[in-house]
């Protein structure tokens, strides 16, 4: 029963529903946050849009952006190669999600400073089915003061919060307000026939990855279990809070012990997440007309703007990515959403979270800026 306690409280398991974040529940790593206060700090433009940049959502946490500076205007776009996704992710399309998300809100606080963010995407191509070594975009800065920052100061405030929503259904005005910000691409519904239809699905779906050896394992491996590991490695899916330590240090709380789908762990890791998408009142998804890389760009685009406009009206959200994940033992929930949401190819559902009002506070760990880029020579 304490194991359980613990896990409840401290919240560990529920990061391993497959999102990116972390739980927050003192005391924790406080350096391996300190990029959300440093943000900002900067008089250079491109680095004061970067600074921000940094903190959009990404898959499982893994911030896969590295930055090559060309000047205070310029600067190049890459997938660091070490962090995709290759058994939940097996085409890059969640990790290019992410790097949209990135270039949406730096372009949201380069406007905050002045400046029009322009991009050139792909500009030596589009990799499939993988990224690969070539540049994602090409982002240059230009003087404007017309340029609008609209949700810009909600950046520090947007997290990804996986406790269970309450059941209090945002009103329709709020979800449409959501909807607008994310632009066409973006849909929300609390109409019960459409949430009673996608729970089922989106609990199939969690049962089916955390029920597969090797896409559970891919989350096991990218768990930061206490303080220490979280500072030293402030990415992936971080597990804190006063009794994790307790239990590191007996030895009961390991990676060793979340792998074994007997233990207390793994049972209430999957709990959690099955009660999160139990008590969702509202969904919101992104469909795009294609599924190309620029397309998969746009659709990050969408949705950090869908998550901060819901962040600005006091909603959480937390996406729920593992039926629309193109591997083969996903391929009958995959089919499900698509058959439930009435999508046909070449459409592509990009992104599916539930949207409500939650209960985290915190947020989640990032590498300092300058670990991920390539300063120019000054």
């Amino acid at each position: 029963m304490r194991r359980r306690q613990f896990l409840k409280i401290a919240g560990g398991s529920a990061a391993l529903t497959g999102g990116a974040g972390c739980v927050y529940a003192a005391p924790t790593a406080k350096s391996a946050r300190a990029a959300w206060e440093s943000a900002g700090a900067y008089t250079d433009p491109m680095r004061f849009a970067l600074s921000y940049a940094i903190l959009a959502p990404n898959p499982h946490n893994r911030q896969p952006w590295q930055i090559e500076l060309k000047s205070e205007h310029e600067a190049i776009l890459y997938c660091d190669p070490e962090r995709h996704l290759p058994d939940t992710d097996p085409f890059d399309r969640q990790i290019t999600i992410g790097l949209g998300c990135f270039l949406e809100v730096f372009a949201l606080a380069a406007a905050h400073k002045g400046y029009s963010a322009q991009f050139e995407y792909f500009p030596q191509g589009a990799s499939m089915p993988l990224l690969d070594a070539r540049p994602v975009a090409r982002l240059l800065l230009k003087p404007d003061t017309a340029a609008n920052p609209d949700l810009f100061p909600y950046i520090p405030f947007r997290k990804t919060d996986r406790s269970p929503y309450s059941n209090r259904v945002p009103a329709i005005q709020d979800l449409e307000s959501v909807q607008r910000a994310g632009g066409i691409m973006a849909n929300v519904s609390s109409e019960k026939n459409t949430v009673q239809t996608l729970k089922p699905i989106c609990i199939a779906a969690l049962r089916t990855e955390f029920g597969t050896p090797h896409t559970y394992q891919e989350s096991v491996d990218l768990m930061r279990i206490g303080r220490a590991q979280v500072r030293r490695n402030p990415d992936g899916i971080s597990i804190e809070g006063p009794m994790v330590e307790l239990l590191k240090i007996g030895g009961v709380l390991s990676k060793k012990a979340l792998q074994n789908p007997q233990s207390t762990a793994f049972r209430q890791g999957l709990q959690i997440g099955l009660d999160g998408i139990e008590n969702s009142p509202a969904f919101v998804w992104i469909i795009s007309p294609d599924n190309t890389r620029t397309d998969q760009i746009a659709s990050g685009r969408a949705y950090v703007r869908a998550n901060l406009q819901a962040s600005a009206l006091g909603l959480s959200m937390q996406p729920l990515s593992q039926a629309l994940q193109e591997y083969s033992e996903m391929a009958p929930h995959y089919q499900a959403i698509y058959e439930a949401l009435g999508i046909k190819t070449p459409n592509c559902l990009q992104m599916l979270a539930r949207i409500g009002y939650g209960q985290k506070k915190g947020r989640a760990p990032r590498w300092p800026l300058d670990t991920r880029i390539y300063p120019y020579a000054e």
